[in-house]
């Protein structure tokens, strides 16, 4: 698995924002200590900036922290600012919503997902998503390159577990032409038979459920200390989830939505019933 710093960054915020709970501290409290901005603290408790290690130290220390604790939130800081492996493409680093997507999914041991088109990108034949990234209007060589580095995690050892639940407008919507699309659906039935891949299909006909108009994904990670995150929209339009009165309900929603789809074993066969319809 390759090591992301937005988990570590996400983690140590967490920390430091439990901690400054515990100490009764307010942000202006904080922010007056380390001669900065009430907007600063809030960023680093989000995880969404790296921060500096002399101001992990400020700040645990003025919490009351001990001095084994003050160590391993600054082992904790280095960590989050390593480079992320899509830093070594541009366009894509430029993108705040999509990074903070990939640093998740590269940390996570499984991501389950739902909506309704296109279909997931870790389950996209490169014809395909050559297709949806040119209606998109995106740079093909880089986008191609990133999506085909998130698949990897698919293979191996260790393998990420994924658990899609695809809209049947997915399967219909055709993307990149009647060929592109036979052997877009053939591969999904290909991946379907992978131990960590679990594949099911919502039908038109399952009628109306509790995560209609959403794309959501949740991510769950090996540390239990990293709570899971639910992804909400994409990557212009991007909300990340991770307190647990704010996460209970989608996931509750997706569990009701898995339960209303199509089994695995009956959604391959749909799918491939799909498929043939495009000669």
């Amino acid at each position: 698995m390759r090591r992301s710093p937005t988990v570590h960054r996400r983690r140590l915020g967490a920390e430091l924002r439990r901690m400054r709970d515990n100490a009764g501290r307010t942000h202006r409290e904080v922010a007056a200590h380390l001669d900065c901005s009430q907007g600063k603290i809030s960023q680093i408790e989000l995880g969404r900036v790296p921060v500096r290690t002399s101001d992990v130290r400020l700040m645990a220390e003025f919490y009351g922290a001990s001095e084994d604790q003050v160590s391993a939130l600054i082992d904790l800081a280095q960590d989050s600012k390593q480079r992320g492996w899509w830093q070594e493409f541009p366009t894509t680093a430029q993108r705040p919503g999509f990074e903070t997507y990939l640093g998740l999914e590269t940390s996570a041991k499984a991501v389950s997902c739902y909506g309704t088109d296109p279909i997931p990108e870790l389950l996209q034949t490169a014809d395909y998503s050559t297709a949806v990234f040119a209606a998109e209007g995106e740079e093909l060589r880089e986008r191609l390159a990133v999506s085909n580095t998130r698949q990897q995690r698919l293979l191996g050892e260790n393998p990420l577990e994924l658990w899609a639940v695809l809209d049947e407008a997915a399967l219909r919507r055709v993307v990149g032409g009647p060929a592109v699309m036979r052997q877009q659906l053939e591969h999904l039935v290909l991946m379907g038979y992978r131990r960590n891949v679990t594949i099911q299909v919502l039908p038109f006909g399952a009628g109306g459920h509790p995560l209609m108009g959403d794309r959501i994904s949740v991510f769950s990670f090996p540390d239990d200390a990293d709570p899971q995150v639910v992804h909400l929209g994409d990557s212009a339009n991007s909300r990340f989830l991770d307190k647990a009165a704010d996460t209970r309900g989608y996931l509750a929603a997706f569990e009701k939505v898995c339960g209303t789809a199509l089994n695995p074993k009956d959604s391959s066969a749909f799918i491939s019933a799909v498929a043939d319809s495009y000669g």
